[in-house]
């Protein structure tokens, strides 16, 4: 069995993401949705970190892709801060289900420019094997990532 790639990684972890937005659209009991709020900035986080330190460093360095790179680190700020308001936000209030909209259009452009544009810009930088490579040092680094996050 071959390795999996870095897209390949990429999108299972915008899939996860995916079903926990609609896990909370789903429910109206807050208590369950700040525990879906708390799971998903695990998620985001890791992949996050993971994905700028692996892919996004690597990845810049090629002058055709170093715009859409930038771009998407700034989009993983945006949403690491909108996340964390969101968290620090009772999901009683009645601007908790307004900011979690905003959190997941943010998200949803991300994944959509990063899957389509960055994703095509990439396999004409990355090899084969260099992408297999590149999806075996993503998960460990994401591991290491979560692994600190719980000891945290």
């Amino acid at each position: 069995m071959r390795e999996a790639s870095i897209y390949d990684l990429l999108h299972t972890d915008h899939e996860t993401v995916s079903g926990l937005f609609e896990q909370m659209e789903a429910t109206e009991n807050p208590a369950q949705r700040e525990r879906l709020v708390a799971q998903l900035k695990k998620e985001l986080l890791a992949h996050s970190e993971a994905e700028d330190v692996v892919f996004y460093q690597r990845l810049k360095t090629a002058e055709e892709a170093r715009e859409i790179v930038l771009e998407a680190a700034e989009e993983h700020r945006v949403v690491a801060r909108v996340l964390g308001e969101l968290e620090r936000l009772s999901a009683e209030n009645e601007r908790w289900s307004a900011r979690l909209k905003v959190l997941k259009e943010l998200v949803e452009h991300h994944v959509e420019e990063e899957e389509g544009e960055m994703f095509k810009k990439a396999r004409g930088v990355f090899s084969r094997e260099q992408e297999q490579e590149l999806g075996a040092s993503f998960l460990a680094e994401k591991k290491r990532i979560q692994s600190e996050m719980r000891a945290a």
